[in-house]
């Protein structure tokens, strides 16, 4: 939660000198020095090629592993299963050693037709912000033991990374975390 808040805060400050940079007093089309504007660029192609990014071909056991979570623990799954409507999950639930371990299980959801605006408020709020790389991301704790942190793939889709622990602050740490393994192996928004 801390990294999400700082990171929004760091875009902002970004984003507040590159607008105070700008100014009405010339009119055109701004250009790379020694390049001429032919008029408006496409948008940039994503990892899968589809411009503003698609996750229809994209495997959420592909995006986490146990070994990517080796600092909680050792992990039973990958457990796959197609949730419908255009979504499939991976699952992974830590091993406990004994009854008075605390459970932690990580979902990963890859959502083909809901975006980051159709992500529900399960009664702890929904926070925006944005990643290092500055995709966007809304994180929505659900408590008393969850927290969902929606990583944004286009405008209609996105990949949730659910945790499920001890309690709500500390799942949303660890989804923080798990999405800055999962958010460099998306297509790019």
């Amino acid at each position: 939660m801390r990294n999400l808040l700082l990171r929004s805060a760091i875009a902002l400050t970004a984003g507040a000198f590159v607008l105070a940079g700008c100014s009405s007093q010339q009119s055109g089309t701004a250009s790379p020095a020694g390049t001429a504007s032919d008029g408006p660029s496409s948008p940039p192609a994503s990892a899968s090629g589809a411009p503003g990014g698609s996750t229809a071909s994209l495997d959420p056991c592909t995006l986490v592993s146990g070994s990517d979570l080796s600092t909680y623990g050792t992990f039973d799954g990958p457990a796959k299963q197609d949730v419908g409507a255009g979504a499939r999950d991976c699952q992974l639930v830590r091993q406990r050693a004994n009854a008075s371990d605390d459970t932690l299980t990580v979902d990963i959801t890859v959502r083909d037709n809901a975006g980051l605006d159709a992500l529900p408020d399960n009664g702890g709020g929904k926070k925006p912000g944005t990643m290092t790389s500055g995709r966007k991301a809304v994180q929505a704790p659900q408590p008393p033991e969850g927290c969902v942190l929606a990583l944004a793939v286009g405008t209609g889709s996105r990949v949730d990374v659910s945790i499920v622990s001890a309690d709500s602050a500390k799942a949303c740490d660890i989804a923080s975390k798990v999405a800055d393994v999962v958010e460099p192996k998306l297509p790019k928004a």
